[in-house]
């Protein structure tokens, strides 16, 4: 605020409003130099300036008596004698400018503020911002100051003191409403503790509740898993025993295999010593026919002997027919025993088929067990970990029940199976042997029938000639 002066207008009030503030007001230290005597002392720095006029002021008080008080107002025409004196090359906005830079130069450390009288009745000051340096002091500006009278001290510690009682006001005025706030706040906490204490009794009761229930529950579900443990121990020894029994039966039915495989492999060595025989007996029949055209030539040459050799010829004719007929009959009867070859291996390979289908359904079987173990094993390990809540626990245990019943449903179908298996293999095997003795039968009744003929009609040759 301005102060009312004897020759301003500041007495009306309305000033007031156009009042700016240039810079906040500091603390800061300023050195008093009177009739050789300095000190430093701590003083509060307003700065201030009228909107509507080209007019500042700064106001010094010093912090511990704010009654000395000491103002450098200038305005348009102080400020062009100042402007001639110090040789200032800056309008008034630009003066305004560097002396709030000046002001904060000072706050910081960089220049000095001293206030140096010219009146020895103390009354009339210069205000002078002052560059510390190791050679020479430099003064970078002088402002006229004076003394405050008593009216204007007392103006402006009024105002001071309105500031104060206002914000004393408004700080009473929130601690009212910080204390309602606390009342409310404190009533509002007790509430809720008396609910949270109700909600936390209520809450142990369900909890010892729940837990009792969970206790009965975990009980009857661990009686449950040791009876079901039980019961898979003993299917499972059961399984075990099954299929060692069925391994040994598939060894013994891999060894009647390579039995027959070895029949097999004898009747074709068989079957090729007949095919050497045939082949003897066409050679033998090739030259039975270059003796015939010797004896046709021989009938030429000698045409007495013609009647003998005649009877001689149409019986060499009829033993060749009959060889020709045998011939025929045993590459008929050779046909029909390797078509019966044939169709005796796809028999065999079709059975080949069946077992290793037999044992990849075992071995299925097998892996379904085992998994099946494993699955045990991992439920016992779950309903260890079971120690939620009791609704949870609920839905798990339903969900479990499925999933053994769906795991029986799995092993019962596997038994089935290994029962199916079980009653169809022993079959297949009788048949098996079955075939293989019919086929030895077969093959050695037509190999002595062969034979037979083969020395019948060897026999024949060697009495005719």
């Amino acid at each position: 605020m301005w102060t009312p002066g004897n020759g301003d207008s500041f007495e009306n009030m309305d000033y007031s409003k156009n009042v700016v503030t240039i810079m906040p007001s500091v603390e800061m230290l300023v050195c008093f130099s009177h009739d050789m005597m300095r000190a430093k002392k701590a003083c509060l720095l307003y700065a201030e300036k009228i909107d509507f006029k080209e007019m500042m002021q700064l106001r010094l008080a010093e912090k511990t008596d704010q009654r000395h008080m000491y103002i450098t107002t200038v305005d348009s025409t102080s400020f062009h004698e100042l402007k001639q004196d110090q040789s200032l090359n800056v309008t008034f906005a630009g003066f305004m400018d560097n002396v709030v830079r000046m002001l904060k130069d000072c706050q910081l450390g960089k220049l000095e503020l001293h206030l140096a009288s010219r009146d020895p009745n103390g009354s009339d000051f210069q205000l002078q911002f002052v560059e510390i340096r190791s050679f020479k002091n430099l003064i970078h500006l002088c402002l006229p100051c004076r003394s405050a009278p008593l009216n204007t001290v007392l103006y402006y510690i009024n105002i001071m003191l309105d500031a104060s009682h206002k914000k004393c006001f408004l700080l009473e005025q929130s601690v009212q409403q910080a204390q309602l706030e606390l009342n409310s706040q404190q009533a509002h906490m007790d509430r809720v503790g008396a609910e949270n204490k109700k909600l936390r009794e209520a809450l142990a009761e369900n909890t010892h509740r729940l837990e009792e229930k969970h206790a009965a529950e975990l009980l009857q579900m661990q009686e449950k898993v040791a009876k079901v443990n039980e019961q898979r121990s003993n299917e499972l020894e059961r399984n075990r025993r099954s299929i060692s029994s069925i391994q040994t039966q598939l060894e013994k039915a891999i060894a009647d295999r390579c039995d027959t495989q070895i029949a097999l492999e004898q009747a074709d060595k068989r079957n090729k010593a007949l095919s050497d025989e045939l082949s003897s007996c066409k050679s033998r029949l090739c030259s039975l026919k270059e003796q015939n055209d010797k004896l046709h030539a021989e009938t030429i040459s000698a045409k007495k002997h013609e009647r003998k050799l005649e009877y001689k010829i149409e019986d060499l004719k009829q033993h060749t027919v009959e060889l020709q007929e045998h011939i025929q009959q045993g590459n008929k009867e050779k046909a029909n025993i390797a078509a019966e070859l044939e169709a005796e291996k796809k028999i065999l390979h079709t059975k080949r088929q069946a077992l290793e289908i037999a044992s990849e359904e075992i071995a299925k079987a097998n892996q379904i067990i085992l998994k099946q173990n494993q699955e045990i094993l991992g439920h016992k390990k779950t309903i260890g970990w079971r120690t939620e809540v009791a609704l949870q626990q609920e839905k798990a245990i339903k969900e479990k029940e499925t999933l053994l019943s769906l795991r029986e449903n799995e092993i019962r179908q596997a038994r089935a199976t290994i029962k199916e298996l079980r009653e169809e293999i022993p079959q297949q095997l009788q048949s098996m042997r079955q075939f293989a003795n019919t086929l030895e039968k077969k093959y050695s009744k037509q190999i002595l029938t062969l034979k037979e003929r083969l020395s019948s009609t060897c026999s024949g040759k060697e009495n005719r000639r």
